[in-house]
């Protein structure tokens, strides 16, 4: 009982929450870059497994037992046996088929989750891959053609089918709310009015690690060198050139660089859709109104979650595989 991988994608490794409390170790805490869509497919899929993270061009699964699965995150060209499929919808997968997620319609980032879910090893707590130091996920790497993966058997694995949420992972705006950082003291009020005037690229060297951002220079007024000191999530680091570099989820665990801002959390949820090329806008933001915004919206997401048990909504036409097998069969006759 397994999936085979016919195509890798760009970039898919597997993921969950992140790996926490560890990196006074030395452990980054990776995880799923867009949080949120990673929180909407597991609680569609109603279990605690690892999921697939892609990123602009998804993998290409085949099935050798009977699954479930919802896609979750950007917008994916993603077929099953060439049918194209719903967005945050339980679907039904038959042994033998194939899943084509193909390309990015919208966003840079997608997930996917299974019912009956993947066999992997948790490593300091976390299925969680973080490829620079070959740790966790599926033989700490990136997935490859011809990867096999055991799952988990899942007696239950039917019983979400249908299931679905209206969410959209996909920011309106290209505005990020970033709040002065540690060494902000070390920039001077031209560079911080700079930093928020202009916009930027989103820079190709970028990766899970960190954004490289092309655009108008910002280097502190003396040396951008400090003592390593602890960075967290969303730092954004400005090195001696000057040009800005904001810290993801594979980021190192202490840095040596200045640091003028720390992306909001939402910010950081706009960010994980965001691609190489795209660009972006600073806006700052005092703690306590990212706070209040933080709050209003996580209240609205968790009443969402809380409606798939509550109040959960079918999506009918995934509601019933084999009728719609036998349908599709008859039309083809």
């Amino acid at each position: 009982m397994s999936i085979k991988i016919i195509k890798p994608g760009l970039f898919t490794t597997v993921q969950d929450k992140g790996r926490y409390g560890y990196q006074h170790l030395g452990f980054s805490s990776a995880g799923a870059m867009d949080k949120y869509s990673y929180e909407v497919g597991q609680t569609l899929i109603n279990n605690q497994g690892p999921n697939l993270e892609y990123t602009i061009i998804g993998p290409t699964i085949q099935f050798d037992k009977n699954n479930t699965i919802v896609l979750t995150g950007g917008q994916f060209n993603a077929k099953l046996n060439n049918q194209k499929i719903s967005q945050n919808t339980v679907i039904f997968v038959s042994q033998g088929d194939q899943l084509e997620i193909g390309n990015a319609v919208e966003g840079a980032r997608g997930y996917i989750f299974f019912g009956q879910p993947l066999d992997i090893d948790k490593v300091a707590d976390s299925y969680s891959t973080h490829t620079r130091s070959m740790i966790g996920g599926f033989k700490g790497r990136l997935l490859k053609k011809n990867d096999v993966i055991n799952i988990v058997p899942n007696d239950n694995f039917k019983l979400n089918l249908g299931k679905t949420l209206e969410y959209d992972a996909i920011a309106q705006d290209n505005i990020i709310h970033i709040i002065e950082g540690p060494q902000a003291q070390a920039f001077s009020e031209e560079k911080k009015t700079t930093l928020v005037q202009g916009e930027y690229n989103i820079s190709d060297k970028s990766d899970r690690m960190g954004y490289r951002l092309i655009g108008d220079n910002i280097a502190p007024e003396n040396s951008a060198d400090i003592i390593s000191e602890p960075v967290a999530l969303g730092s954004i680091q400005v090195p001696n050139d000057g040009n800005p570099i904001i810290l993801l989820n594979d980021k190192q665990t202490v840095g040596g660089y200045t640091k003028i801002a720390t992306v909001s959390q939402l910010g950081l949820r706009k960010l994980a859709q965001f691609k190489p090329g795209d660009t972006i806008q600073f806006e700052w933001i005092s703690m306590n109104d990212a706070n209040q915004e933080l709050q209003q919206f996580t209240k609205e997401f968790n009443e969402q979650l809380e409606s798939v048990s509550s109040h959960p909504i079918y999506n009918i036409e995934w509601l019933r595989p084999t009728s719609n097998k036998l349908a599709r069969i008859i039309e083809e006759e």
